[in-house]
């Protein structure tokens, strides 16, 4: 590389910041990348899912929590973070989205794991219909035959 090219270099990151990866993916993810999502919630869920994000906290323990510091429900999520000891960062600059559809809470790695199935009721389904799709399985070829 030539002088002049990494002077060019030198000035473009003065002046647009350093290059970054998948920028659109960031946005989405709250600065993060979705290979490194364990867990997503969207704005319009934060206001019912407590209870249930709450039920498993301890799963949460090798990660760390990015929190939607526009949505005013994220903030209800604090004190059970803390008192885990689970380390949270609100997110306020420009990633962070007011739609219902964006992302108001994701427990993230500081590496890629790649897990398919990251929405709460996807990764936690409810033990309701769980048992009821256990019950609908059993009974054999013939009980299908008969049903």
């Amino acid at each position: 590389m030539s002088d002049n090219d990494q002077l060019q270099q030198h000035l473009d990151s003065a002046i647009h910041g350093a290059p970054q990866t998948n920028p659109d993916e960031r946005r989405q993810y709250l600065g993060s990348l979705r290979e490194r999502v364990f867990l997503g919630i969207t704005n319009q869920e934060l206001a019912t899912a407590q209870a249930k994000f709450e039920a498993h906290l301890t799963d949460y323990k090798p990660y760390s929590v990015l929190l939607n510091g526009k949505n005013p429900v994220a903030t209800n999520y604090l004190a059970a973070l803390s008192e885990h000891a689970i380390p949270f960062t609100l997110v306020n600059n420009e990633t962070a989205k007011t739609e219902p559809e964006a992302f108001g809470l994701l427990v993230v790695a500081k590496d890629a794991i790649n897990h398919e199935m990251i929405t709460l009721d996807a990764r936690y389904p409810d033990s309701k219909t769980t048992t009821q799709d256990a019950s609908h399985q059993k009974g054999g070829f013939l009980k299908h035959l008969f049903d």
